[in-house]
């Protein structure tokens, strides 16, 4: 079978849904042809492999507004066309990206299957102009795009629902959590977390509080902030970047790591006495399961935690500091407590598998492709 597949970014460009598309796209090579197509933005080179498609693009909407939306360029959207037609099917992440949207068009030109993957519904931003452009995006080109799609995949069935809730599919819809690779993200041995430990430069005594993601508000970086500043005993590791700066606090407790690769990535896990995500306005995110199949206590707002209700995970209420800092306080005074997260997380995660998600979009494909 041809796949050709089209994600926002390539991982060079550091996201969840750019590392979701890599571990995909290892799956499926191994069976199948398959054609990855991203934008590749001058800031972030992608070193290509044989099959991948780079699409030359500025990326000036991040750099100045925040918002990831790069802008294809050049012979871009010609090579775009020649992919569609070699393909017997298309998949893309998420609907409202320039090269999503040209892509699809040519799916429809070319009468192509189209699978499209839903990775998040609303983002909360700061700016008002920012989520009235979005509430616009998704009502118009959104509805547009999904609801011609042959199929629509939600990663959670909180985004699935509100979709459902804001446009009606003339298709079946369905859920495929994202994966793990469980080969590389799995629990250390005591003697590993030590040694994990002093090759970051952490004493033994030290509560070590560990962040993974974007540096947006839509992560709750600010409420990092908020409790960094307010427990300078705790430690912090912040591993990302982007439109805010953690170097900008000047707390002698935080320290910035730009994004690292996924081997190292599992150092910090293993190393790390909590993860803590205090985000909204998104699916489930890979750096959660991550976090969980190592075997790390995770700390996420009550809107993710919600969307597994079985995981062991720590609620938090992000809408009060003070509830903030009594949830962590509570729970990293109490080593018993971390102990059993710790077990019960290894064993939840045990259930993502990256072989089993890429066999199920898989059989989709092969029923897309049957289809007249």
């Amino acid at each position: 079978m041809k796949i050709l597949t089209i994600s926002n970014y390539y991982p060079s460009h550091p996201g969840g849904i750019e590392f979701v598309a890599l571990n995909l796209v290892k799956q499926w090579r191994a069976r199948h042809q398959v054609r990855w197509m991203a934008c590749d933005v001058k800031k972030y080179p992608h070193r290509s492999e044989p099959d991948d498609v780079p699409l030359p693009a500025l990326n000036f909407a991040e750099e100045r507004l925040g918002f990831p939306y790069p802008i294809p360029t050049g012979r871009s959207f010609f090579r775009m066309m020649e992919q569609v037609k070699w393909c017997d099917v298309l998949h893309m992440h998420d609907s409202l990206y320039l090269a999503n949207i040209f892509a699809f068009l040519a799916s429809r030109w070319y009468r192509k299957p189209l699978l499209i993957t839903q990775h998040i519904a609303l983002i909360p931003y700061s700016h008002r102009y920012k989520n009235v452009l979005q509430k616009l995006a998704y009502h118009t080109l959104g509805r547009f795009v999904l609801k011609r799609a042959e199929k629509v995949v939600f990663i959670s069935e909180r985004i699935k629902n509100w979709f459902k809730g804001q446009m009606h599919f003339p298709h079946e819809t369905t859920v495929i959590r994202n994966g793990v690779d469980t080969d590389l993200f799995h629990p250390s041995t005591a003697a590993e977390r030590e040694k994990a430990r002093a090759w970051l430069g952490l004493s033994s005594g030290e509560i070590v509080c560990l962040f993974v993601g974007r540096f947006t508000q839509k992560k709750g970086l600010h409420l990092v902030h908020e409790i960094a500043r307010a427990r300078p005993h705790y430690k912090w590791l912040l591993i990302g970047r982007d439109e805010l700066d953690p170097r900008a606090w000047r707390l002698d407790n935080v320290m910035v790591i730009a994004p690292v690769s996924q081997v190292a990535l599992r150092q910090y896990y293993i190393a790390a006495d909590l993860f803590v995500l205090p985000s909204v306005g998104e699916g489930f995110p890979l750096a959660v399961q991550e976090s969980l199949s190592c075997g790390l206590p995770t700390a996420v707002s009550r809107e993710i935690a919600d969307d597994i209700p079985n995981a062991p995970l720590i609620q938090m209420d992000v809408s009060s500091i003070s509830g903030l800092l009594k949830t962590l306080d509570d729970l990293i005074a109490c080593d018993q407590r971390l102990l059993e997260l710790r077990n019960a997380s290894a064993e939840y995660a045990k259930r993502w598998n990256w072989a089993n998600v890429a066999h199920r979009y898989e059989a989709l494909f092969s029923e897309l492709v049957r289809q007249p």
